[in-house]
């Protein structure tokens, strides 16, 4: 595999502070990369210092083999991307705006501004100006600034914040066809592993600013989970159903006025407790899996702890 991105023993302090603390990891072309971490983790601190925004303290960064501080121009003609929010002229049209990055960027073509206008999919819109948008479309315009020049590498940092699910699902679906069919390597920060798992092929997880591990998402999920799966009953009689629960020793948490959560360890289990409830004239209205979100399983993972800022 084709090494876009090389991050090396990456340290950076601030207000004497530890803020990123021996980093390394390596995205490939034609992959996504989830940079995975709460809020306050130090994604955005690591992906200014890619993308040159900020001074590194220790170690290295390289972009398609060039040094991002002794080659800086070579390096930053590889990438494209947004920080935080997407810099647009809201008076102009998005056409406008993508012009006025055009001028700025070598190569780029009136027809390669038609051919991402329509990967983002503003073709109907372009010409509106851009005080009209809505979110998701100043984060698709935000991208087709990015992708214009053909870079290696798309660096995204929480490009789904604020979105609705239709908005993050054709992101996502952007994000995969330029990894997958373009030979791209995009990486993306978010603290939402629900989205990561739909979009990555692998995640880097960061906690207070050090890098865990590297790995699928899944796998991830599944290390943090072990062989419990969680398990929300709702039932018609909750103070009934918590009494058998105690009774039998199983351990209820979460519990509302009609239902509650209980880490499942295998199938048996399941069937033990539907049964429990039943013959006891307990009626089980619902049953539905939890999804693990990202903080629970950084609490789990490395024992929870405040993130750095």
């Amino acid at each position: 595999m084709e090494t876009i991105l090389k991050v090396s023993n990456l340290k950076k302090n601030m207000g004497g502070r530890k803020i990123i603390d021996d980093v390394s990891f390596e995205t490939y072309a034609g992959e996504v990369f989830g940079f995975l971490g709460p809020n306050g983790a130090g994604k955005t601190t690591t992906i200014k210092m890619i993308m040159g925004l900020l001074d590194i303290d220790e170690g290295h960064i390289e972009i398609c083999g060039f040094d991002n501080v002794c080659h800086f121009e070579k390096a930053m003609e590889c990438v494209g991307g947004i920080v935080e929010n997407p810099e647009t002229y809201s008076y102009l049209t998005g056409m406008q705006n993508l012009r006025q990055y055009k001028r700025m960027r070598k190569g780029v073509t009136e027809e390669r501004l038609k051919e991402v206008v329509k990967l983002v999919g503003l073709e109907n819109r372009i010409h509106e100006k851009v005080k009209r948008y809505s979110l998701g479309m100043r984060q698709r315009l935000g991208l087709a600034q990015a992708i214009m020049h053909r870079p290696k590498l798309i660096v995204m940092d929480e490009p789904t914040n604020g979105l609705d699910p239709s908005g993050i699902r054709e992101l996502r679906d952007i994000f995969k066809r330029l990894a997958h069919e373009e030979g791209v390597a995009v990486l993306v920060s978010s603290h939402l592993l629900s989205e990561m798992e739909l979009m990555c092929d692998r995640v880097g997880i960061l906690a207070n600013g050090r890098l865990i591990g590297v790995k699928p998402v899944k796998e991830l999920i599944m290390e943090a989970q072990g062989n419990q799966r969680i398990v929300r009953f709702t039932v018609n009689d909750i103070e009934s159903a918590l009494g058998i629960l105690e009774e039998r020793k199983w351990e209820p948490f979460n519990v509302t006025e009609n239902s509650f959560n209980i880490a499942i360890e295998n199938d048996q289990q399941l069937g033990s407790i539907g049964i429990a409830l039943a013959g006891a004239d307990i009626w089980l209205l619902g049953i539905e899996r939890q999804s693990h979100n990202l903080e629970d399983i950084f609490i789990e993972i490395t024992g929870g702890g405040e993130q750095i800022a």
